[in-house]
């Protein structure tokens, strides 16, 4: 099995990225905000944590992180993850690491919340086990007024 390691995302790993970042991912970003995956990445690298996941030769696969919440939400953070077609040669290990790096990124925050495309059902699968509850669906949301599922996670003190 490939193994990865995570680092702090840098602004040279978002081509590669945005590159091949996986279908669902490039649609629920259009969905939600009518972006273009690097421009998703590059407003996530400029507001908050963001970390990377590489393959061993340093080759971006996945990235995520925390971001502030909008009026109304704070002091929660918003959570996102978006990966490449690439990113399932490190799944397993990612899925040992991640409740450990979600409690680093999400250090701060009372609660991490955001909300997913709902035909997106991979991170669906993800959020529920990392112990995220989805509490709302909205039938016309983000910039195509499509399905989403908002979901939200109480933090350890």
């Amino acid at each position: 099995m490939t193994q990865g390691y995570t680092r702090a995302a840098r602004w040279e790993d978002v081509p590669a990225l945005a590159a091949d970042m996986r279908d669902a991912d490039v649609a629920e970003v259009q969905a939600y905000a009518a972006v273009d995956p690097a421009t998703a990445i590059g407003i996530g690298l400029r507001a908050g944590v963001t970390n990377v996941i590489c393959l061993p030769d340093d080759t971006p696969v996945a990235v995520y992180g925390v971001t502030p919440a909008p009026a109304g939400y704070a002091p929660a953070g918003c959570v996102w993850m978006l990966a490449t077609n690439e990113f399932r040669r490190l799944h397993r290990p990612f899925l040992r690491q991640c409740r450990d790096g979600l409690r680093e990124i999400g250090a701060g925050h009372p609660a991490l919340f955001n909300f997913t495309d709902a035909r997106n059902e991979v991170h669906h699968r993800w959020l529920k086990w990392l112990g995220f509850s989805f509490i709302k669906r909205h039938e016309a949301f983000g910039a195509e007024q499509r399905p989403f599922l908002e979901f939200v996670r109480i933090m350890e003190a």
